[in-house]
């Protein structure tokens, strides 16, 4: 017989795929109830047979290559700017004088308002598009970049000043590490970011990825290869975040109690 700690662990495996499941069920239902609007709004068993279909005929795996490869370029950007910028931020009240007025005016302007911008600027490509992935992510990683430094302990920086640490020790062995668990987590906001911005400029910008899948899709109206190209970007992101995430987990092992599975 099971004991209460196994049905409790049970509980907690199948608990996440309830839902799913249900919803799935009643999609499928309705769908088939309504046979005229099948067109529109086809049931999720047509939808995964284009999905395999996208997968065997590899055109799925062409567009989601190309908006990976954008997400990555404008993303690493994104972090070799950002991090350097927050860091600077969090610790000169010079720097933080100088660019808060920059960042803070920037900050709220949508990326899918650059395009028209980027698109005069840079043209039709992939260039737009990797701009809107860098504009769309810096913000939250040079925030919460800022904000970890700011919230270093003082006392971790005393201890390192009493056992005659240099200004440039303290920052490298003291600040910086003590920093990266906000930074990571401005990183992980980051990766959500960076693939909704990718994908808003497929929408307009470029000519392949899985924006552009479903805009080709809506205009030959084709619902089930719109919704087959949500659900990609749905696991394309998850996956993404799961990557981040366990980046972040190994990174800090030290934080002790910081992360859990």
């Amino acid at each position: 017989m099971a004991s209460a700690e196994d049905r409790k662990r049970l509980i907690y495996r199948v608990a996440p795929i309830v839902v799913p499941i249900l919803f799935i069920a009643f999609w499928e239902t309705a769908a088939r109830l309504g046979t005229h609007n099948n067109i529109l709004l086809p049931p999720p068993s047509r939808v995964f047979e284009t999905l395999f279909e996208l997968i065997r005929n590899g055109t799925l795996f062409d567009h989601i290559g190309a908006s990976l490869f954008r997400v990555a370029a404008g993303y690493a950007l994104s972090v070799i700017v950002g991090v350097p910028i927050g860091l600077a931020m969090g610790y000169w009240l010079l720097a933080e004088g100088l660019l808060t007025t920059t960042v803070n005016g920037l900050r709220p302007i949508p990326a899918s308002a650059w395009i028209p911008l980027s698109i005069i600027l840079m043209g039709i490509g992939e260039q737009p598009a990797i701009f809107l992935v860098f504009i769309g992510t810096v913000w939250s990683i040079i925030l919460n970049t800022s904000h970890g430094v700011k919230n270093v302990p003082k006392h971790l920086v005393w201890a390192a000043q009493t056992m005659g640490a240099s200004n440039a020790t303290i920052f490298t062995k003291v600040i910086f590490p003590a920093s990266l668990p906000s930074t990571f987590t401005g990183m992980r906001v980051g990766v959500g970011i960076a693939f909704t911005c990718v994908i808003v400029a497929e929408l307009i910008a470029v000519r392949s990825g899985l924006g552009y899948l479903i805009t080709e899709a809506r205009m030959l109206v084709r619902s089930d290869v719109v919704i087959a190209g949500m659900i990609t970007i749905g696991v394309v992101g998850f996956v993404l975040d799961a990557v981040v995430r366990l980046i972040m987990n190994r990174a800090l092992r030290w934080q002790k109690g910081l992360m859990t599975e």
